[in-house]
């Protein structure tokens, strides 16, 4: 049985025989291809099929679309598919460098005990050319709040294909969820980071990430809406989830995080009773920074 399972929940036909020639190109081949079609409208079996001559590769197309409804769902159908140890929840669209699995294993194997691991990342344009180089990572171990309070002040991006798990610790907790998938991720990440004690660093290549707007909800407009209540939720679930009284840098990192939503994501789509939800979220964490975010962003 290979040791590594390279999870693609897959829908977009676009990118995605660029994204199997780079796992195809991996120096080490110790691990097996699971492809989930969601109920693409396009033929994404005859973009995966050709692949199995040069690696292992599971292909299985649901006949429910969940993208649509519940993206976090899908990922976790595909995810439940897996036979081996480890897994590596890729994208369609993404690439991997040549030395991806050889890394991860000899990761895996210096680090006895360890359930997470990730990656560097960069991001990447429709062309392949890289539009934003993450930083280096350095030998060790971050923390879960390194990890969040990083991303929340963007010194960091984060992606699933930038991570690598146990399957046992995805089997122990899923992931979270959130509409439309948005912080569902990031949540998802710093719960694996709790647990986990840590997530080790893998220096190296980085992953490309791929977001080309239009395409990532990320870089999505018109789900407004949608965002602003996952965003809400994310809070909410965070202080549930938070282990201890949180520090002044955490909550000055998250109403840095709050505000860059308020003014880049949601662009002032949003109405005061929006804003006014989620500043009482924000506000188990800090009502004085809670209240300046609404005095700052409320609409007049």
């Amino acid at each position: 049985m290979s040791s590594v399972a390279i999870v693609i929940p897959a829908f977009k036909a676009d990118f995605l025989d660029r994204t199997l020639r780079s796992i195809a190109g991996q120096t080490c081949r110790d691990f097996t291809v699971y492809v989930g079609d969601d109920a693409s409208p396009e033929n994404l079996e005859v973009i995966v099929t050709p692949f199995g001559k040069d690696m292992p590769v599971v292909y299985r197309r649901f006949a429910e679309n969940l993208g649509s409804s519940d993206l976090v769902r899908s990922w976790e159908r595909v995810l439940d598919l897996v036979e081996e140890d480890w897994i590596w929840l890729f994208s369609d669209d993404d690439i991997m460098p040549e030395d991806g699995v050889g890394r991860l294993l000899d990761a895996v194997k210096a680090n006895p005990g360890r359930d997470f691991f990730r990656f560097p990342l960069s991001l990447i344009d429709g062309d392949d050319s890289i539009t934003r180089k993450g930083p280096e990572l350095e030998p060790g171990i971050t923390s879960a709040q390194t990890l969040l309070t990083d991303y929340f002040r963007g010194k960091s991006d984060s992606a699933a294909c930038e991570y690598a798990f146990s399957k046992s610790l995805f089997q122990r907790l899923r992931m979270v969820h959130f509409p439309a998938a948005w912080c569902a991720d990031v949540a998802t990440w710093f719960s694996y980071a709790s647990s986990a004690k840590g997530v080790v660093n893998i220096p190296g290549k980085p992953v490309l990430w791929r977001n080309v707007e239009g395409v990532n909800i990320s870089s999505t407009a018109g789900l407004h809406q949608v965002k602003m209540q996952a965003l809400i939720g994310f809070v909410v679930w965070l202080r549930a989830h938070w282990d201890g009284k949180a520090d002044k840098y955490f909550c000055s990192s998250l109403r840095h995080y709050l505000e860059t939503n308020l003014r880049i994501s949601f662009r002032g789509e949003y109405t005061n009773a929006d804003l006014l939800s989620l500043c009482k979220a924000f506000a188990g964490f800090s009502r004085f920074r809670a209240l300046k975010i609404y005095l700052k962003y409320r609409k007049r």
